[in-house]
């Protein structure tokens, strides 16, 4: 059975449905015509060109179907089903060699062209879009008349036809390949072949042309319709292959005309038909490849629904069955219940995905009290953005939701939509726009309700904050406009009056200059002014609860503690629940009244946040909360000698970017010089568009500075070209931000590895294994797991692999830019510690780039801090981050939330500098 499973070709094993019989559909008709077009003389009883039979007797013209002939015969007095059957050959002759051709043409040029760019890149687009002006028939015709002269034999006219179409696709491979390459190139895995010296070439097909060639097949497929329906053109038009030379369906569908009108149908039927069911078995394949081959239309759990947690805290069925006896999950009143909000009961979801059906939330019970701030913790994979998600029926049509959650709000449904009462409208609201003003004591169950039907609930009572406010705008559509759709989607008022609103709101969220700004369009906003305007929209009704779904993660520690002080003026001012989704144990002490813990769709303890952070009671709970690091409390590493040798030298590094058309250059690093020495970690540490990664970046070559230089180990490795600065690759080593982007998904993680040691080395393949495998032990990974991919492997895991690909080659320096920022904390504090290890036993320099200053403190000997791309402090770490001499690093030490609500409400009593 395994067996013959394997037998089954993969994108046949990944479809479902509609979609599996569509693609068996086309790949049906597709090999029907293949082997039709390969047996063609055993399967067609005549010639194409024959008009009598081996007797010698003549066939007649335009004879009907018939027992002798199954097509019948054409005005020229040939059997139609031979030049229908010879005609299959010279269609999948012409759309093969077109499409093969187009490609070895297209997808080079692409390829060089996306990844080079420059003056060639500019030569390129414009012939290729010359080419794309031209109708393609028409430009089809042209090239045919060039090549064939008019008239030519079988094999000079089949390829002329196909030349003829490869000049139409060329544009075609090249547009979609060069788009593919644009993106690819940018990847991090592409910087990390680059920083161990990988070549050009190596990099190109490696890399790039591995990444981009999966949109080979469906290109293929989709052009292999174009080309039948554009050789069926120059056939019907007479610009195709000579009909003495070979069978083509558009020169018979040419012939066929004047019989339509006589009610000879057959002549044109069957070659006609014939056209129409290659377009259509091709077309099938290419879409349905295109659906399969897709991601993101992939039938996997969604929203870290996934069931396998990247955590590093392992608990066993015994120890989750502690939360019984140790008292975790605490009774709640049914007085507490019949007033709470919003109220969870036994919620329980799963997700239909290719490896069958996957529990994300398992009996999940809690209330939300009104005014209250709750805190759902848990780390990837707990489930926590899926209930979020089933309650508003977000979920995608893979999840199956079972359970109750009960909304108490002042919705009256009876009346279809939000109840205006008499003097009910707000008196800050602009005039016209009606406040709240719902009925009280009313009860909805959510859960099993159409989306028709939670649509006036979404945005009016339940109001959501998505984690990523980039992806959460649309980006065509001015904020103010997005802020308007949604009032007028529940309120009935003007569009003037929903716009004052908009302005409004942006004020009350602390957006300067509002009136301006709610008409930018969100790429014409920060980070943390998006947050800002998701907020608005997500308020804009009043809502009676608000789920606020990793709302500070992406952003800076400062801009966290504005959105975090925003958050509970509106709950003082609006009296809404929030139901606050993090990881961040510092952001729950900071603002949570009380807190529910996940692990593994569980839910294991709900306590109030004072006695949670005192006495947790569950397992996982304490250790989850001891791989939290504390700022001030971390027992850091003591000072390297000065007699240390110098590793890393910044001399008055300035890193400029041309400004657009008519504005200045900006300046992203500003006269910095720094120094690490060997066996010392330099944390640098300042907000988003500090410069902190731009220096990285520059230290190994991956950026040119404007001015200044940059020393590794005593040879300056600034302004160097890539081939001279080559040989000195062996001396750097990076690990990015986002371990996932940073491997390349088409290498196995043994390739990954061992890719520095093949290109600085001279090892043999046995060799660089062995060392693969000693790298992997290093960073407490089996062996075996050389021969898995990224993907299937965790976050930390595919952490350590960069962490195991950085030391390789023993480098001198090591550049950590935000390693463990996308980590769970548990996972974090393990890599952490692996770092701390590595480090001892290996001896580098290390640049230690976070904007997570718990995380440097633990770490870190010296610490530098940058402000707008300039260097405004640095010394020894318990001098920077306990006894800070200047007023910026104060205010972000400030704006850090410490693990402890005690000493975070004395923090927040005691005046900001």
């Amino acid at each position: 059975m395994a067996r013959a499973r394997n037998l089954v070709p993969g994108v046949v094993r990944q479809s479902h449905g509609l979609q599996r019989f569509m693609l068996l559909l086309g790949f049906a008709i597709v090999i029907a015509f293949v082997v039709v077009a390969v047996l063609a003389p055993w399967i067609a009883p005549y010639g194409f060109n024959d008009d009598r039979g081996a007797d010698g007797v003549v066939f007649g013209t335009q004879q009907a179907p018939s027992a002798a002939h199954w097509f019948g015969t054409n005005v020229g007095g040939t059997d139609v089903f031979s030049r229908v059957v010879y005609g299959t050959r010279t269609a999948v002759i012409v759309i093969a060699l077109a499409v093969v051709l187009s490609s070895l043409v297209g997808v080079p040029l692409g390829l060089v062209s996306g990844y080079l760019g420059g003056w060639l890149d500019r030569v390129l687009v414009l012939v290729m879009d010359a080419l794309y002006a031209f109708p393609s028939l028409l430009l089809a015709i042209v090239v045919s008349i060039v090549l064939s002269g008019g008239s030519s034999g079988a094999f000079g006219g089949i390829m002329s036809a196909a030349i003829s179409i490869t000049v139409i696709f060329v544009p075609q491979y090249f547009r979609v390949i060069r788009n593919a390459t644009l993106s690819v190139k940018t990847e991090p895995y592409v910087d990390a072949a680059r920083v161990v010296g990988v070549r050009t070439p190596r990099i190109m097909f490696k890399h790039v042309f591995s990444n981009v060639a999966q949109n080979l097949p469906i290109i293929g497929t989709l052009n292999a319709s174009e080309a039948i329906l554009t050789l069926a053109g120059l056939g019907f038009l007479g610009f195709g292959i000579e009909p003495s030379a070979a069978a083509e369906w558009g020169y018979d569908l040419n012939k066929a005309l004047p019989d339509a009108t006589n009610g000879i149908w057959w002549t044109g039927v069957f070659p006609g038909l014939a056209i129409v069911l290659v377009v259509l078995g091709v077309t099938l394949v290419g879409e349905s490849l295109n659906d399969v081959l897709n991601p993101l239309l992939r039938t996997r759990g969604g929203g870290g629904g996934s069931g396998t947690t990247e955590s590093e805290i392992e608990l066993d069925e015994q120890a989750l069955a502690e939360l019984d006896a140790s008292g975790g999950v605490e009774e709640v009143p049914d007085d507490v219940r019949r007033a709470a909000v919003l109220s969870l009961g036994d919620l329980t979801v799963s997700f239909a995905t290719d490896g069958g059906a996957v529990r994300a939330v398992r009996g999940l019970s809690f209330d939300v009290a009104p005014g209250e701030v709750l805190a759902v913790v848990g780390e990837s994979g707990s489930g926590k953005s899926v209930t979020a998600r089933a309650v508003l029926g977000l979920l995608p049509s893979t999840a199956t939701v079972s359970g109750s959650a009960v909304l108490r709000s002042g919705q009256d449904p009876s009346r279809g939509g939000p109840a205006v009462l008499p003097g009910d409208e707000r008196e800050d609201s602009p005039a016209g726009v009606p406040g709240r003003g719902r009925q009280t004591g009313t009860e909805r169950e959510l859960v099993g309700r159409s989306a028709k039907d939670l649509r006036p609930i979404r945005g009016d009572e339940v109001s959501m904050v998505f984690q990523e406010p980039s992806t959460a705008l649309d980006p065509v559509r001015t904020v103010g406009w997005q802020i308007v759709q949604g009032i007028r989607a529940h309120r009935d008022v003007s569009a003037k009056a929903a716009r004052a609103r908009a302005v409004e709101l942006l004020e009350m969220v602390g957006l300067p200059d509002p009136e301006q700004r709610v008409d930018y369009y969100p790429h014409q906003l920060s980070g943390g002014q998006k947050q800002r305007v998701v907020i608005a929209m997500a308020i804009s009704c009043d809502p009676d609860v608000i789920v606020a779904d990793e709302p500070t993660t992406a952003l800076d520690v400062t801009v966290q503690a504005q959105i975090l002080d925003l958050l509970l003026s509106l709950r003082d001012r609006l009296g809404t629940a929030i139901v606050l989704i993090t990881h961040n144990m510092g952001v729950v002490a900071d603002v949570a009244d009380r807190v529910v813990v996940m692990y593994r769709g569980r839910l294991v303890e709900t306590a109030p946040v004072d006695r949670l952070f005192a006495a947790p009671r569950h397992p996982y709970t304490r250790a989850l909360l001891d791989a939290v690091p504390h700022l001030g409390r971390e027992d850091g590493p003591s000072l390297v000698s000065e007699d240390a040798d110098v590793v890393l030298d910044v001399d008055d590094l300035v890193v400029q970017f041309p400004g657009r058309l008519g504005q200045p250059a900006f300046t992203a690093v500003d006269h910095v010089s720094l120094q690490v020495r060997r066996g010392e970690v330099l944390g640098l540490v300042g907000e988003s568009g500090s410069g902190k990664s731009t220096i990285g970046r520059t230290a190994v070559g991956l950026q040119q500075p404007t001015s200044g230089t940059i020393s590794v180990s005593g040879t300056t490795v600034s302004g160097l070209s890539d081939a001279r600065l080559r040989p000195l690759r062996s001396r750097f080593g990076f690990v990015f931000q986002d371990p996932a982007a940073s491997l390349n998904p088409r290498m196995s993680i043994g390739d990954c590895i061992a890719e520095p040691l093949r290109v600085q080395t001279d090892l043999s393949s046995a060799d660089v294994d062995a060392k693969v495998a000693s790298l992997l032990e290093s960073v407490e990974l089996p062996a075996s797991y050389a021969t898995r991919f990224g993907h299937e492997l965790s976050g930390g895991q595919r952490q350590r692999i960069s962490l195991a690909r950085a030391i390789a080659l023993d480098p001198d320096l090591l550049i950590a830019d935000e390693p463990t920022s996308a980590l769970d904390v548990s996972v974090q504090a393990r890599v952490l510690e692996l770092f701390a290890e590595l480090q001892q036993r290996v001896g580098f320099a290390c640049l230690f780039i976070s904007h997570d200053l718990a995380v440097v403190d633990s770490l870190a000997n010296r610490v530098a801090v940058l402000q707008h791309g300039r260097l405004v402090e640095v010394g020894p770490r318990e001098d920077v981050l306990r006894r800070p001499q200047q007023d910026y690093t104060r205010r972000l030490i400030a704006a850090v939330p410490v693990p402890d609500p005690v000493e975070q409400r004395a923090r927040r009593a005691t005046p900001t500098p």
